[in-house]
Parts: structure tokens; sequence; C-alpha cells
């Protein structure tokens, strides 16, 4: 008799009082909903409550399970982790969704992204394998483990491997309920046959349970959360990289808490002989190395072992001997799911799946969906709304998206016994090219800007560009302060222009709409830059004063001046009204002329005027009656012509 068998043997005959026990149904008290749990948002496992609550249950099982660790101990002795042909064991997985609420019923997407992390961490696949500190890396385990979707039912039929019930319970806890189809939740499948997952509302601060090998049939597997599962979906940080299901899965294949569970003590133990004495659990993510009392100097406690409460992206391995105690339990206790067929896609009636390596892309990039429909479809028909290819009859096609957007996938796939079809709505995001954090330039805050119904000529906008590439386009936004309406004008050029000019005449009907008080209208103007997919505003909005009074510029002369001149003001001191003549001879092709006037301590409070300006003598009244008195500078740039005066405000 081989080891294998004689280890399963043993096990069978300690299970059957567990069994009988069950069936004639003297496990009846299972409801039990009486666990405390931690009142902090932090990482919280029930699983040795539960056991706890198994022991209760069926007293015979602690000691049915103190024999299995013998069992155990031997094994492991007996067997080096790296004993074997390599041979990578497949567990069929079925997952039931239990949900109250919608949010809860959680999708294939979600589902499907839990699986990859599991074979992603029981393969030592996962990327941030790098942050396995260096004492460690030596003894980081390939587990040798494959999860993979059930494809066959415990009746033979074709299944996804989900099952979804709508429950009237709200909260489940570690209520046994979730487990029993008659109390609301849904009943285990064949524990030799499968890995059974629920997933569930079980309460805020229980992330998950799992239970040990050798326990009631009827309980066994593994319960998360809904909001910690997987990585994509409704899902709670920072918990929200798949990792509950590797720690409790972990649980399930006979691990324990790295620390031992032994309240600080440093008495305890995981019965693992590489993983560092620790006194207590771990949140967060600490600093390497970091130390405690059972383990006081360097390398410290080994904080990133799946089976510590670390934060999930802190977790990175399992170790080679706990590697020994998980092939104790897969070739012991759950020595009959490695002869599982439930993975085994069998044919019948269809179900159509289907999945895509990414679902937020850049545009451009290819995208590779992969079908995974149950029942052996034998051809199929996809539909790519915005792809390149738009249809395939491939059964695993791959698809560029060219231009930004959010777009649907539909695939229909068909064999003998039928078809049966599935629609993603906006499944796959295209984004855009990168946008980076901009500014604006002209006109600057406090500018006040002289508006006519009859001037045609432009005010000019503009600011930085958020980004090299001309697919990014920009819209100029204004707005009255305290007002809702906008009025937005579109940069030209598909997005070469980084400049909108907007008419004087434009700005006064705008002024007119917003609503002028006296003779001016305060508004802010802002450019938002799009992708084609995003948008992103820029960092300031700039405040600017539209006044239509006649008090503005006005053209003394069309004589074209020698040089340029800035005159004093009159009158000096003034109140409120001042006005202010300057020169501008011909500027060439920099036309831009700014009056600008500012405080004593140099604070700019207004932009007279700010605007492409021909040659001409001019004249500006400045209205300063909502400004204190005091002493004011006035500043003309006008090409390199640069020149400053005083005046004085008396109230």
């Amino acid at each position: 008799m081989t080891k294998k068998l004689l280890l399963f043997t043993i096990f069978i005959s300690a299970l059957l009082i567990t069994v009988l026990l069950f069936e004639n149904g003297e496990t009846s008290s299972i409801n039990s909903n009486s666990f405390t749990q931690n009142t902090e948002l932090k990482r919280t496992c029930g699983t040795m409550d539960y056991l706890e609550m198994q022991y209760k249950m069926d007293p015979a099982y602690k000691l049915r399970f103190a024999e299995m660790e013998k069992i155990a101990e031997k094994y492991i002795k007996e067997h080096s982790e790296k004993d074997g042909d390599n041979t990578v064991i497949t567990i069929p997985v079925v997952v039931h969704v239990v949900w109250n609420t919608a949010i809860q019923n959680i999708s294939d997407d979600q589902i499907f992204s839990q699986i990859d992390v599991l074979n992603k961490d029981f393969r030592r696949l996962n990327t941030d394998t790098i942050n396995t500190p260096a004492p460690w890396k030596s003894i980081g385990a390939d587990c040798q483990i494959e999860f993979k979707m059930a494809r066959r039912d415990p009746f033979g039929n074709p299944t996804l491997g989900i099952t979804r019930t709508q429950t009237s319970i709200t909260e489940f806890g570690q209520n046994t309920a979730l487990k029993f189809t008659s109390q609301g939740g849904h009943d285990a499948w064949d524990r030799d046959k499968y890995l059974n997952l629920w997933v569930a509302n079980l309460g805020s601060q229980l992330l998950g349970y799992a239970t040990f090998p050798g326990g009631n049939p009827a309980l066994d597997g593994v319960a998360i959360g809904f909001n910690y599962f997987g990585t994509v979906g409704i899902l709670q940080p920072p918990y929200n990289k798949g990792r509950t299901a590797t720690h409790e899965i972990g649980h399930w294949l006979w691990l324990y808490h790295i620390w031992g569970d032994d309240n600080g003590s440093c008495s305890g133990t995981d019965l693992v002989g590489d993983t560092p004495n620790e006194a207590s659990e771990f949140y967060g993510c600490p600093s390497y190395p970091t130390t405690d009392a059972c383990s006081p100097s360097n390398p410290g406690v080994m904080f990133m072992n799946y089976m510590d409460y670390t934060d999930d992206a802190c977790m990175n391995l399992f170790t080679m001997g706990q590697l020994g105690r998980i092939n104790a339990a897969l070739n012991g206790p759950r020595l009959p799911i490695q002869s599982s067929n439930g993975y085994i896609n069998v044919s019948g009636m269809p179900i159509c799946s289907f999945k895509a390596d990414s679902t937020n892309i850049q545009y451009n990039n290819p995208v590779h969906f992969t079908d995974e429909s149950a029942g052996i479809p034998t051809s199929w028909q996809w539909t790519f709304t915005g792809g390149n290819p738009s249809v395939s009859n491939s059964q695993n096609p791959t698809v560029t998206y060219n231009t930004p957007g959010i777009y649907t996938v539909k695939l229909r796939v068909n064999n003998s016994f039928g078809s049966d079809s599935l629609t993603k709505t906006s499944y796959i995001r295209v984004r855009g090219d990168a946008m980076l954090p901009f500014t604006l330039i002209n006109p600057v805050t406090f500018t006040r800007v002289g508006v006519n119904s009859s001037d045609t000529s432009r005010v000019l906008f503009n600011w930085i560009k958020s980004s090299a590439s001309n697919s990014v386009n920009y819209k100029l936004n204004l707005r009255k302060i305290g007002g809702s309406s906008d009025y937005i004008f579109i940069a030209n050029n598909n997005g070469i222009d980084s400049t909108v000019g907007i008419r004087n005449s434009r700005l006064d009907s705008i002024a007119i709409q917003m609503g002028v008080t006296g003779d001016s209208v305060r508004c802010t103007w802002r450019v938002w830059a799009y992708n084609g997919l995003d948008s992103l505003q820029s960092v300031n909005a700039n405040i600017i004063t539209l006044v239509r009074s006649p008090i503005g510029i006005q053209i003394i002369s069309s004589e074209v001046p020698q040089k340029f001149a800035l005159y004093n003001n009159y009158p000096n001191p003034f109140n409120p009204v001042t006005n202010i003549n300057f020169d501008i001879p011909n500027l060439g092709n920099n036309k831009k002329v700014h009056l600008a006037v500012y405080d004593i301590l140099g604070n700019l409070i207004e932009m007279i005027v700010n605007k492409e300006m021909e040659a001409g003598k001019y004249s500006v009244d400045w209205n300063a009656g909502s400004y204190a008195s005091g002493i004011y500078f006035y500043r003309l740039n006008a090409g390199e012509f640069t020149d400053t005066r005083k005046m004085i405000l008396v109230k």
C-alpha cells in the first residue's frame, strides 16, 4: 500500500464519525452567529473562531484533528517539500455568490480576477516577489497548485463554476446559514471534488474565514466578504488585491497564522520550521527589518507572509516549510480533490462567458480576449464596437482599439446543443494621450477687459499646453462668479492651438447675458484639456472683469508716435476716477500691450489694458471706486518698453 493511500485510509476512518453525526442531525445547532468581531477597520480572519465553533458542535472533531496533526507531522518528516515529480495539482473552484443588494452580486470579471491572483500567489508568479527580503528569497515556495473554475457541476452539467443566490439576510458574519440553501445561503458542492468559495456580506469588520481539513463536509470551504474578493469591482482598500482569499485558502490547505495565535506569549507555533517566531499579528505594511519580542534580531519577523495580517500590497510569499504542510494536506485529508474532474469541460448547452487581459488600455494598444464559456462551444461570433477588427470568429481573438472611448463587447457561442450570448456594456475603456497639469497665462487674474458691441477686435486667452500631442484638445470656459451658466469656446486646429481669441463684441454680449452690475461683471476663465475620453482642468482659474461702460480705452490720435511714452495720470490725487495717457509706436508683430495697477506692496490688483493694439495715442480711465485710499503704481509694458508711475487715491 502506498504512503498516499495509507494516509488517505487513516483519514477516511477518522472522518466517518463526522459524517455519521451530520447525517443523524446532531449538528442542528449550526446557526450560531455569536462571534466577536474587531471594532477597528483592519484585517480580521475568523478561521480560528470558526474552528472553535466546530469543536463545540462536534467535540470528537477536536480529537480527530489532533490525530490528523500527528499524521501530518509524520508525513512532513518523511517527505521533503521538494519531493515529487513537479506535477501541478489542479483544484476545481466553485464560487457561491450570495447577495442581498445588487452591489454584493459581484461580476464574473471580479471572480476571474481573484482566480488570477490565486494562481500567481500559489505559483510564486506574483510580481511583488521582488519585495521579499533577501534572507527569505531562497525559501519562497512555488506551491505547484493551479486553481480553475469548475466546468461541470455535481450532476455532470456544464457550469461556469459560479452560483448566484439572492438572500434576505443582510449580513452573515460567521453564521453557517451562508452554507445552506434552506437557510438563505447556498449548499456546498462535494468538498472532495471542489473548493467551495462563498462570497457574501460578512460584515464590515470580517474579511473572511476558512475551514481546516477534516471537519463537517457541509461547512467545508472558504467564506470571503464581497468587497475583499478579487482586484476589480467594488473593493475596500487596503484589502483590494485579492490576498484575503490567498490567506484563507492557506488555512483550507492546513496552514496556521504565522504568529501561532498565542496572544503574544512566544510559546505558540504555526508548526512550520522556516517561519520566524512572531509575538502577534502585524497590520499595515511595516518596514523591513521589523523585530519583536519573539524575533528580536535581524532579519526579524516575516510580516510579508500570506499568513500574517498585513495589507494586501505587503504580502508576497509562502515558504518551503509551509509548502510541506500544504503537501501533507493534499496527500492526506485533501487527497480526493486531486482526482476531481470538476474543472474539465463537458459538452452540453453552452453557457457564454469571456474575459479580457485588460479592460483599461491606451489607444492603439491590443486587447487579448479569452473565451471562458462552458459546454464546449464549437463556433464563436464576436462583436467589438470601436475595435479592429470589429467582428471575429476566433475563439480567443486579439483586437486593437485606435480611438479613445468606452466600448461594448458581445460574444455568441454555439454548438449542437444550442447557443448562448453575453454582452458586456462599456467593458473596454480606451484612454487617450497622457495629460499633465497645466496653467493659464493671459489674461492674468484681475484683468479688466473693456468690451464694446461694435468692437470686432479679439481678446486673446492663452495657456500652457497639457500635452505635446495634437490629439489633446482644449475648451475655454467663462462663468460669472457665483453663477452657474458656462460659456464654452473650443480651441481651433485640433489641439495645435493653445489660444482662443474672442471678439470684444461677443464678450460684450456675454457680459449682458451674465448680468452686469453697474458697468461690469466679474467672472472666471479656465481651460479644460480633453484626450478623447478623460478631461483635466487647468491648475488655475483666473478672475477677469468685463467692463461695458464708456470708461475704457480711447484713441486720442491716429498719428503714429515716434516713441513710447507713459504720462502722469490726471487728476492726481484722485477720487475715484483718474485718466492715464500713453503713446504706442509701431510694435511690429508683437502688438501686445499691458497697463497694470499695483498696490504699494507690489501686488497686482488690476489689469487695465491687456490686448493687442495698433500704433497711436491712447487715453484710459481707471475707476478705483472699489479700492481703499493709498498710494498705487501703474506700469505700461509694450514690446521692450516698460515705465511705472505713482498715483494717490484719496477718498
